[in-house]
């Protein structure tokens, strides 16, 4: 399930920029014993074949140094009690040469807050420790350096309360000056996200400011947010005492971004399948139920036909024939989803005269059930002659006018209202039925998707999806008005 999420990702342009980056991106099992997904800069980065990792997840400690690879096996188990591993280590390649890798993991927990599976982002950051440790050797070198790359380097005193030192890239990160830290040195705070700022204020500044690593979001000018990795480190004399701190910043908003879009498509498929599996199951009592008329009246027919009055028989004619356009519609909702997600779908537009097919598919719901509610049809507006494609239409307004016949009060009036504006055509449908949740509202769309108090009704949950593949088809839009017990109102747009 998770391999065909994470494959269906990186077909997106987020999962190109996650393939192309020089990160590397991981996801297994919660055991650590299968890995679900590595990006390709393992290979160039490891030397060593993702392959080589599908077949033994264990391989992936093998090339850690020998002096922090019991470090680095621990800190990982500590995933399995939901907590976060940040860790950096040393790996040797396969031609002996030794690279330091910054490696951090997260659970990701399922809705009962069981860790379902681990992801994580590992990096090469063995320039990064050389420039660290030049910046310690000597200022002058580690200004070199910070001038020309793009991360935040700053020198300044233990309480932040001078900066000596802000490297070109905060101007660009932070969209402020350097100059303004220089007068201000606490005003890099007012540009920390409002829900992040007392965390950061409280660490940022103060007598342990000298040994920080967090991550927060800062507000730029132009109202963006980016993430921001911000990492301090102490500078002693020869006494041991603290007299400067150094401190990087980096922008980790690509990273943020890819690890939410990975909960986010793991979670899409948590729900996707348990919607399928709702679906199967709604679907066979939906197919049996039909499957049962049509059987016990042809064993009626087969051995008592010669005992049955003509009004019987074609009583269970019409049980059979009833049953039979039942299961073909289920049939064919279920075609149309499929086509639909697979781009299938046909769009056919042509002048129709969209009263006219109203009036049609009125008389085709009246037809198969006389005593059904009435349905008060009204037109507003001329010119009903309409380019659009006649069986998307059909689909449309026969499933919005069946949900509002079918959970209406028996009696009651569906209003049906077509209105022809110069540019556009509304179809609005309301009842007076049972209303659907707002908690519900956001996801009516969504294929095998049934509202909490609907499970009562018969419905497969394909209807609304149907719908709304049908209204994009027309590059038109749907919208829906409703409250619980007071009914529904769907308005269909379609331009002209």
């Amino acid at each position: 399930m998770y391999l065909a999420s994470i494959q269906a990702l990186m077909q997106t342009p987020l999962g190109q920029v996650v393939e192309k980056t020089n990160q590397v991106f991981w996801i297994c099992s919660a055991d650590f014993s299968k890995v679900l997904y590595v990006s390709p800069n393992y290979e160039k980065i490891w030397g060593h074949s993702n392959a080589r990792l599908y077949d033994n997840p264990k391989a992936f400690l093998e090339p850690i140094h020998p002096d922090d690879r019991a470090r680095v096996n621990t800190s990982v188990q500590q995933l399995e009690n939901k907590q976060d591993f940040d860790e950096e280590y040393r790996i040797i390649l396969p031609d002996k040469t030794v690279r330091w890798i910054h490696d951090r993991g997260f659970p990701i927990l399922d809705t009962n807050g069981n860790v379902e599976c681990l992801a994580g982002i590992a990096e090469d950051i063995t320039d990064r420790k050389a420039a660290l440790e030049a910046l310690r050797e000597s200022e002058d070198k580690f200004q070199q350096f910070a001038n020309h790359v793009d991360i935040v380097f700053w020198l300044c005193t233990p309480d932040v309360s001078e900066y000596y030192y802000m490297s070109p890239y905060y101007e660009k990160l932070w969209c402020r000056t350097r100059e303004s830290l220089y007068q201000e040195p606490h005003s890099f705070l007012k540009s920390v996200h409002p829900d992040d700022l007392e965390r950061i204020t409280s660490k940022a500044v103060g007598d342990n400011a000298f040994d920080i690593d967090e991550e927060y979001r800062i507000i730029r000018p132009n109202g963006s947010i980016r993430w921001v990795r911000d990492r301090t480190f102490p500078i002693k004399d020869k006494n041991g005492n603290v007299y400067r701190m150094v401190g990087v910043a980096e922008d980790i908003t690509d990273s943020k971004l890819a690890q939410e879009e990975i909960s986010k498509a793991l979670q899409r498929e948590r729900e996707l399948s348990d919607a399928k599996s709702h679906f199967i199951a709604t679907t066979s009592h939906e197919i049996r139920t039909p499957l049962a008329i049509i059987q016990s009246s042809f064993d009626i027919l087969q051995n008592y036909l010669e005992n049955l009055t003509p009004e019987k028989k074609q009583k269970h004619f019409q049980k059979i024939e009833s049953s039979v356009k039942r299961i073909a519609a289920i049939v064919q909702d279920t075609l149309l989803i499929a086509e639909g997600q697979a781009g299938t779908l046909q769009y056919e537009p042509r002048d129709v005269n969209v009263v006219k097919l109203c009036q049609e598919i009125i008389a085709a719901i009246y037809e198969v059930n006389p005593n059904v509610n009435p349905i008060d049809f009204t037109v507003t507006g001329n010119k009903p002659i309409i380019k659009l494609d006649p069986k998307l239409l059909d689909h449309i307004l026969a499933n919005l006018l069946g949900n509002a016949i079918k959970y209406s009060p028996q009696n009651s009036t569906v209003s049906f209202e077509l209105n022809l504006l110069s540019d556009s055509v509304s179809f609005f449908v309301s009842d007076k039925g049972i209303g659907i949740d707002i908690n519900d509202l956001p996801h009516i769309f969504n294929s095998f998707y049934r509202a909490s108090n609907a499970s009562n009704y018969p419905g497969t949950g394909l209807g609304l999806a149907i719908v709304k593949q049908c209204v994009d088809l027309h590059k038109g839009s749907i919208s829906v008005e409703s409250a619980v017990d007071e009914g529904t109102t769907f308005i269909v747009k379609i331009p002209k």
